[in-house]
């Protein structure tokens, strides 16, 4: 939206210059000499047109500041707000004077003085006069484009108008605040940008306007006592707060400020335009709050009317009849509004094809007969196209202004043959009689059973109040039976609340029946756990949930200890087998073996091990055995190997396996390393003697899980029983390895060839004795 600056005039500026040149052109008629009209007229018109410094439109101003404060007070009786004030008219008389002066001394030389200052004062005058009219009209018309905007929100209404202040106010920042709480308020729009340095800040910013509930205005707003820092530090020197407060409730509310970063005078028609703009924005706000509220009623309105039964409404008076999706479907009509006369049409048409033409005549005669009557549960019954049965409800309307007819179609065809039937089973059970005290019996001993019964039995209403609970309920709550029936569900059960049972009321309604766990509480506020099994019955004309609830207490428990003892087994299989390996035996019941092309087998045995047993007792021999073992265990998990067992002093790994890698000998060698490394630190800390003969193979083997009880992960092959010769051929305290692994570990570490030596069962070797890391 554009408009043109009132400060230039725009609705004058075209006749003030035709005046201007029609009176300059008359005067050219005499071209000996410029005369007083022309020069008058010239100096008239440019004093009017033309605004003036802000330092001359001070003293114009009829703005008046507190002590030391920088405030807009209220102004005087005197001061009308149309410049004509003390100030201006001592300033005006002051032109007057020296202009007479000047005349008076200088009268042979300047004969036009006398005309120039009239000029300026009455310029002057008039300039404010305009002015004054010409933001009155900027008023109207902000008001009006405003008005005829296509705004659709309110936040929408205060960013067109916060732009508008800024445009024409000649701001040099314009700010749109909403206050969200006591401590906060948030910024909605800043012309520019960056006016804030943050979209959240302080409420305290307009406070006092909402306070006074109107305009303030700040002329030196630094000297203020509750200046803001946040604006001051911006260079805020002027300041303008428009208080904004929707539905004059405490709610809503907020501000539009406008900033100058000089020093500013607001003139009192400047104020009068924003005092005037700001009401009508009230009033805006307050309308499309309300419009946004209605539109928003008539979505929900038209959403709770999206139901599968027909809504037919006619307006008695003649007026627009109105069909919801389901209604417009049934009588083959558009939804929406319809004339009455198509709506009466169409039942009709569809009154006259129904099959039970005399049921439906008799309430007819009783609806017409009487206009306010109301018809619920009218039949109509269809055998073609096909078989339907409609409940029509009908009744009168009285709306503020409008009356009408409500019609209710509903689709009971299910539910109608269902009530034949059991109208047909009624009629056989009557020829049963003789048979009903039996049948009596049998019910009064159900109610004994149920009322005895070992789980707790409840039925609920369907505002979730206990109908009837059984002593079992009693029992197992701590409760009296009045107290229980007192009581709604959501006081006992933890997983409902009373909002939350409406909710569950359609889902049982939908299911029919359910089975869930939850937890009740008991009247010393015991959280019990339970199985509920619900089901939704109805029974005489009424809604019921009748449900069977069974403390699972012991059960909960047991299934407690047996994840315990399902997780133990676990980490024991974990201990006994490798995870991937662990996982299959869990799956598979086939025997379990597996082929790997590239795996690397170290065997470790502890030199001298049958010699320290015989010296040293049992427990301690175990004990030292026990820390020398976990600590290779360690290493083990370390460099991600795979323990395969040990066999009273030796040690078995393999690289590999179960998942394959590239580097399986390399690792395996640094395990063996790392070995020494750990037997030597445990022979300084427990003062023994013990080395390590290791021996280390690599090839193919077969590895898989052995025996039905007791199983462990083996593995077998020729490169397994090398391993083994290796380490029982080795040397102490050194690491020996075939061909194979000095071929795949060369380039990574220092061997020293140790030669051939004679193998049993495999004849003469070459082997190799590891040195270092390289």
């Amino acid at each position: 939206m554009s408009l043109a600056h009132p400060n230039q005039l725009p609705t004058f500026r075209r006749f003030l210059i035709g005046l201007l040149l029609i009176l300059v052109g008359l005067d050219t008629l005499n071209p000996s000499r410029i005369s007083t009209l022309s020069l008058g007229s010239i100096v008239f018109t440019v004093i009017v047109l033309f605004p003036l410094p802000a330092w001359v439109l001070s003293l114009f101003t009829a703005t008046k500041t507190g002590q030391d404060k920088g405030v807009e007070e209220p102004r005087s009786r005197g001061d009308n707000g149309d410049g004509a004030n003390p100030r201006s008219l001592s300033v005006i008389g002051l032109i007057l004077i020296v202009g007479w002066l000047l005349v008076s001394r200088y009268a042979y030389l300047c004969p036009w003085l006398t005309g120039v200052s009239l000029a300026i004062a009455s310029g002057l005058l008039v300039r404010r006069f305009l002015l004054e009219i010409e933001w009155k009209l900027a008023a109207g018309s902000v008001l009006a484009a405003i008005a005829q905007s296509d705004t659709h929100t309110p936040d929408q209404l205060i960013e067109q108008v916060t732009r508008l202040l800024y445009e024409l106010c000649q701001a040099d920042a314009a700010i749109a605040l909403r206050q969200l709480d006591q401590v906060t308020a948030q910024s909605l729009v800043s012309f520019p940008s960056t006016a804030l340095p943050n979209q959240l800040t302080t409420p305290k910013l307009f406070a006092e306007a909402l306070t006074h509930k109107r305009t303030l205005f700040y002329g030196n707003y630094p000297a203020t006592p509750k200046a803001a820092p946040v604006l001051v530090a911006k260079g805020t020197k002027s300041l303008a707060v428009l208080p904004l407060r929707k539905e004059q409730t405490t709610q809503e509310q907020g501000a539009i400020l406008l900033l100058w970063y000089r020093q500013t005078y607001l003139p009192s028609y400047q104020r009068h335009f924003l005092d005037l703009l700001l009401g009508e924005l009230h009033t805006l706000l307050r309308l499309q709050t309300t419009t946004f509220r209605l539109e928003q009623l008539q979505a929900r309105y038209n959403a709770i009317l999206e139901i599968p039964q027909g809504v037919v409404f006619v307006d008695i008076s003649g007026g627009q009849g109105w069909l919801n999706p389901a209604g417009a479907k049934l009588l083959g009509l558009k939804q929406g509004d319809v004339e009455p006369s198509a709506i009466a049409q169409a039942m009709a048409t569809l009154r006259s094809s129904a099959d039970n033409q005399e049921e439906i005549a008799k309430q007819a005669a009783q609806l017409f007969s009487q206009p306010e009557a109301e018809i619920h549960d009218w039949i109509w019954t269809f055998s073609q196209p096909q078989s339907l049965v409609l409940s029509i409800s009908s009744f009168p309307t009285y709306g503020q202004d409008i009356q009408g007819r409500l019609w209710l179609f509903n689709d009971i065809t299910e539910k109608y043959l269902a009530q034949q039937a059991l109208a047909e089973r009624t009629t056989q059970l009557e020829t049963a009689n003789e048979q009903l005290e039996t049948v009596n019996d049998a019910l009064r001993f159900t109610q004994f059973s149920i009322d005895r019964a070992a789980d707790a039995i409840f039925w609920i209403g369907q505002n979730g109040k206990l109908l009837y609970v059984n002593y079992a309920a009693c029992r197992l709550l701590g409760y009296p039976l009045n107290d229980l029936l007192s009581m709604k569900i959501h006081e006992i059960d933890a997983n409902f609340t009373a909002q939350s049972w409406s909710d569950h009321w359609q889902i049982i309604q939908q299911c029919g029946s359910l089975c869930l766990e939850s937890h009740h509480r008991s009247k010393t506020g015991k959280r019990i756990p339970v199985e509920v099994r619900i089901s939704y019955l109805e029974f005489n004309g009424k809604e019921y949930n009748c449900a069977f609830v069974r403390d699972i207490t012991e059960r909960k428990q047991a299934e407690k200890a047996l994840r315990w003892e399902q997780e133990k087994a676990d980490r024991l299989l974990l201990n006994i087998l490798p995870k991937p390996i662990a996982e299959r035996l869990k799956q598979e019941t086939c025997l379990i073996a597996d082929r790997f092309a590239d795996v690397t087998i170290l065997f470790a045995d502890l030199v001298g091990f049958t010699d320290i047993s015989a010296r040293m007792p049992p427990t301690q021999l175990v004990f030292l055995l026990n820390q020398i073992f976990s600590r290779f265990d360690q290493l083990t998990e370390k460099h991600g190997l795979e323990k395969i067992k040990t066999i009273g002093d030796a040690y078995m790994i393999a690289s590999g396996i179960p998942t394959p890698r590239k580097d399986h000998a390399e690792t395996m060698i640094e395990m063996a390393l790392d070995m020494q490394i750990a037997i030597a630190r445990f022979n300084q800390f427990q003062d023994e003697n013990f080395c390590l003969r290791i021996g280390i193979n690599s090839g193919p083997v077969i590895a898989g899980v052995i025996g039905t009880k007791k199983f462990i992960y083996d593995l077998w092959g020729d490169a397994v029983n090398t391993a083994s010769r290796m380490e029982s051929h080795g040397i102490p305290d050194k690491i020996q390895v075939t061909e194979m692994t000095y071929k795949l570990c060369k380039d990574k570490f220092l061997f020293e060839q140790r030669g051939q030596i004679p193998v049993k069962g495999k004849g003469d070797m070459m082997t190799y004795i590891v040195i270092s890391r390289k």
